[in-house]
């Protein structure tokens, strides 16, 4: 009872002692402004942190700043902002006092990581490299290039296309990361300077003659390559998700070249190709071939259960005709790119006009495009209003080679008709109208039907076009 009636005032006491003791200058304040060391203009938004406590603050618009309640002695000031070189300053702190601390920061531009725009957000290059591919169009435009679609094959990962034909402008079959659905479509969504293209056929089909007609072609052949900008190639779901379902299959952003400030320039390229087969099948001649049937003949007289009949005589002819060769030639492609571009801060323009003619390694096959296109844009109300304009008109005219899915094939020897007792080989060529190519059946032993008539009326009236 002794020592607790002692130790209690003693208790009281000391806590009375302690309360005047905290309120004699313990803490102190740091005031000031913080201006950029070119212009003495303040600065925004700049941190400044007390380093080994939690204090810190913002500039306000003026780029003053306060910070209370700093316990007295000296501290080490951290300033920082995007754009500026950090700062670290002593700053001695006295009791009930506010210290003044102005500082001048150093402009230093900012080294930022490359950053996509995707949908409606934007991630860092990093996050995105597998699902967003880019091509150049610079080193992707060389050689006979004649659409936007030539130009990706084989230059991105994940990205498969094959051409339809070998016929100048032929369509092609894009996978983006393989087929997505069996019964419908699988084609990518293109998106031509911000306006999505439905993935349907623009290009009516060729004439097929006792077969299929041969695909359309291809829609983009209306662009020329020279106009492109840039290719961006959007592969999975985060990346494609603006475009809803019409993106599932991904998206081809095409961006096509726009003005520049600067003095008004005019460009001119162009340049002559020639195509050819590689090589061709080696087949046998009309002599090899008609000396092939005659043993046949002589095989089948001894044996009736072997060889050909003697039917077969009567179409052999006597040409000896390699129709690789006469139905195939050497194509030249000639292509002209003609375009203007200038303007200035304000208004800048551009135009372009293209003509390309390419011919097909077959007869009766080629493409042929007459195109302008114009840019402008515009910036009005102190930048706040910009007016575009992009106007693009194209002709493409399009030579198709009818063909047939039987020609050229020998017919197996149970088809005992008369039109399958012969070969071309030994046909001679006819380079007219409907009359003589008839005359030219009928001396390889065949007679002209009236559907090969039509079909033969209706090929000289597509040649005389």
């Amino acid at each position: 009872m002794r020592l607790t009636r002692y130790a209690v005032p003693a208790l009281v006491g000391g806590l009375l002692w302690a309360v005047p003791l905290s309120g004699q200058g313990s803490t102190g304040s740091i005031t000031g402004q913080v201006t950029d060391a070119g212009t003495q203009q303040g600065l925004s938004g700049v941190s400044i942190r007390v380093l080994g406590t939690q204090l810190g603050t913002q500039t306000r618009t003026d780029g003053g700043y306060t910070l209370t309640d700093i316990p007295v002695g000296s501290h080490r000031l951290r300033v920082t902002r995007i754009g500026y070189a950090p700062l670290e300053q002593e700053v001695n702190v006295a009791a009930d006092a506010a210290t003044p601390t102005n500082v001048a920061l150093q402009p230093q531009a900012a080294i930022l990581s490359p950053v996509v725009v995707t949908g409606y957000g934007s991630q860092r290059r990093e996050a995105v490299t597998g699902s967003v591919a880019t091509v150049d169009p610079t080193t992707a435009n060389v050689g006979v290039v004649t659409n936007v679609n030539q130009m990706l094959q084989g230059r991105t990962a994940g990205v498969s296309i094959v051409q339809n034909n070998g016929e100048p402008g032929a369509g092609v079959q894009i996978r983006i990361r393989g087929a997505t659905s069996i019964n419908a479509s699988n084609e990518p969504l293109y998106v031509i300077d911000g306006v999505p293209i439905t993935n349907a056929d623009a290009e009516a089909q060729g004439i097929g003659i006792g077969g299929s007609p041969p695909l359309p072609r291809s829609p983009l052949n209306l662009l020329n390559p020279s106009d492109i900008g840039s290719i961006t190639i959007l592969k999975d779901a985060s990346a494609t998700a603006i475009y809803g379902s019409r993106g599932a299959n991904g998206v081809i952003l095409i961006e096509t070249k726009r003005g520049a400030s600067g003095g008004a320039s005019m460009t001119y390229d162009s340049y002559v190709a020639a195509a050819s087969a590689y090589r061709s099948l080696d087949v046998l001649t009309g002599d090899e071939y008609r000396t092939f049937v005659r043993a046949q003949v002589a095989l089948h007289n001894t044996n009736p259960a072997k060889g050909l009949d003697s039917s077969y005589l009567a179409g052999l002819g006597t040409a000896n005709t390699d129709w690789a060769n006469a139905v195939s030639r050497t194509g030249i492609t000639h292509n002209h790119n003609l375009s203007f571009a200038g303007g200035g801060d304000i208004t800048r323009y551009r135009a372009s006009l293209n003509f390309m003619n390419q011919q097909g390694v077959a007869l009766s096959s080629g493409l042929q495009r007459i195109q302008g296109r114009l840019s402008a844009n515009h910036y009005a109300l102190n930048n706040r209003l910009r007016l575009g304009l992009n106007v693009t008109t194209s002709q493409v005219n399009n030579d198709y080679l009818p063909f047939e899915n039987d020609g050229g094939f020998a017919v197996p020897r149970t088809a005992r008709s008369a039109t399958s007792r012969r070969t071309w080989t030994c046909c001679p060529v006819s380079r007219g109208g409907s009359t003589s190519a008839s005359t030219s059946r009928q001396a390889c032993g065949r007679s002209t039907s009236p559907k090969r008539a039509r079909w033969e009326r209706r090929r000289a009236a597509w040649r005389g076009r």
